[in-house]
């Protein structure tokens, strides 16, 4: 087996303190592959001397990683990926703010990760590169003359091509993850976006169903849904005592509060579901936990003001001094245990994104569940894990009177129905968890056997979609 080259925006180093269920998946693969991984150590670099790379052995692999400078920080990775790439790959192009500054930062970062690869690159490593903000580095490799097999895989949906097209560098960023020998994608959705696109505007030529070529050079295409870590320590954990007395039912959802979370959408629907069953008031509490702070994409201007003022005049309307509807707290305030504490209680778990790549949080609600009395998932149609746990309710987010009958027809539901739902989708969780996601990725990489995921069948549209792949 080669050794395994991971390169993502963020890596974990001795010193990182936070939690984030991606690092998780990507720090186990690692251990598993005694990896080299390259990232962003979370740290700003304000001296003269600039950002120095630093090396750690940590478990059975080694992590190279950097801090960003100050304009690093700011016009790459806030402004060319938070201000451009992140609304535009979420079919949101109306936010995004163009500043020919942020694509020049953008370049130099990810040149300055792909010169740190090729310090120590031999021929017989492989190369796995994670999500957008990283996205050149294939291409910057291999024109520093480093032929490596590579592979890419997009954790965020990838958009219609007439979004894609919005971005000025769309050309040049496309003709860079054509470099990669693997590219990889979450969804059939997001096959069928990218295929569309590169068929149309590219000199691609489709080989197969999952093959394509471009100059002679030929790519595969897979749906490799990413799997979380199924430890026993995240499955069904013990319910801390204040947890455990809380009077009500629970319907729990978790986000980073932004443009796409929703979360207005799913106030909104909380309300009309009061109004259309008020049996359910002071019986059922939504525990919104959200996340202002992490650094992810960006929101507009007043959005947690609003939020915030939203929860209040549904407080107002519907609660008394024993009870609210809606309980929204930042997840600052709770820690990862405290969290799947709350996933194990909760009756229902609604994660109604307005679109969304890699869905970890739902599959943690699945793992956190007591299989003899489950709780019920509601899924957004617009997630990145709704094809593959289709035994979730499937809504459509902006439709409140759809989420509001979902949500009763959650705790209405008989528990032998809930049993089967959440059985099914269990076995899902633990059969493609962390370490099937990486094996199946690395295989696919390797060319030893073909991958197991991505099989397609073709619509008389011409549009790509999956077969009864779980």
């Amino acid at each position: 087996m080669s050794t395994l080259i991971i390169v993502s925006n963020r890596c974990i180093t001795r010193k990182t303190t936070f939690t984030d269920p991606l690092l998780d998946v990507l720090e186990k693969i690692a251990i598993n592959y005694s990896a080299k991984w390259y990232g962003w150590d979370g740290e700003i670099e304000t001296s003269r001397k600039g950002p120095q790379r630093s090396r750690h052995d940590i478990n059975t692999f080694t992590v190279y990683s950097r801090p960003f400078s100050a304009n690093e920080y700011e016009n790459g990775y806030h402004g060319y990926i938070h201000k451009v790439l992140w609304p535009v790959f979420h079919n949101r192009p109306d936010l995004a703010e163009y500043q020919k500054e942020y694509f020049t930062t953008y370049k130099m970062n990810a040149q300055n990760v792909a010169e740190d690869i090729a310090q120590d690159l031999r021929d017989e490593e492989i190369i796995w590169v994670h999500d957008y903000h990283l996205l050149p580095v294939g291409k910057m490799l291999r024109d520093g003359g480093h032929h490596n097999m590579s592979g890419f895989f997009l954790h965020q949906p990838f958009p219609p091509g007439d979004v894609l097209r919005s971005i000025p560098e769309h050309n040049w960023l496309v003709n860079a993850l054509l470099e990669y020998d693997v590219i990889g994608f979450q969804s059939s959705a997001d096959v069928s976006n990218f295929l569309t696109y590169v068929l149309r505007y590219h000199r691609v030529t489709r080989l197969a169903p999952d093959l394509i070529q471009l100059n002679g050079k030929t790519i595969r295409i897979g749906i490799f849904p990413c799997g979380i870590v199924a430890d026993a320590q995240n499955v069904a954990p013990p319910i801390h005592r204040q947890v455990d007395d809380y009077p009500r039912q629970i319907i729990i959802s978790n986000d980073v509060i932004s443009d796409i979370s929703g979360i207005h959408y799913r106030l909104d629907a909380m309300r009309t579901f009061l109004n259309h069953h008020p049996r359910y008031i002071r019986n059922v509490s939504l525990l919104q936990i959200s996340d202002p702070s992490r650094e992810y994409p960006r929101s507009t201007s007043n959005l947690c003001t609003r939020l915030e003022r939203f929860c209040g005049e549904l407080n107002g309307q519907y609660g008394d001094f024993s009870w609210y509807p809606v309980n929204y707290i930042h997840n600052t305030l709770c820690s990862q245990t405290l969290i799947q504490e709350l996933y194990a209680k909760a009756q229902v778990a609604l994660f109604t994104p307005l679109s969304e790549g890699t869905s970890l949080s739902a599959k943690a609600f699945i793992l956190a569940q007591d299989v003899d009395d489950p709780g019920v998932l509601i899924l957004s149609m617009f997630s990145g894990a709704a094809e593959q746990l289709s035994e979730a309710i499937i809504v459509n987010p902006y439709d409140a009177n759809e989420t509001s009958d979902a949500l009763h027809s959650a705790l209405s539901m008989p528990l032998h129905e809930r049993k089967r739902r959440h059985g099914l989708m269990l076995k899902k969780v633990l059969r493609y968890d962390s370490l099937w996601w990486g094996r199946t990725f690395i295989e696919a990489l390797e060319d030893k056997t073909r991958p197991a995921a991505p099989v397609f069948r073709t619509s008389h549209y011409g549009v790509f979609t999956p077969q009864k792949l779980y």
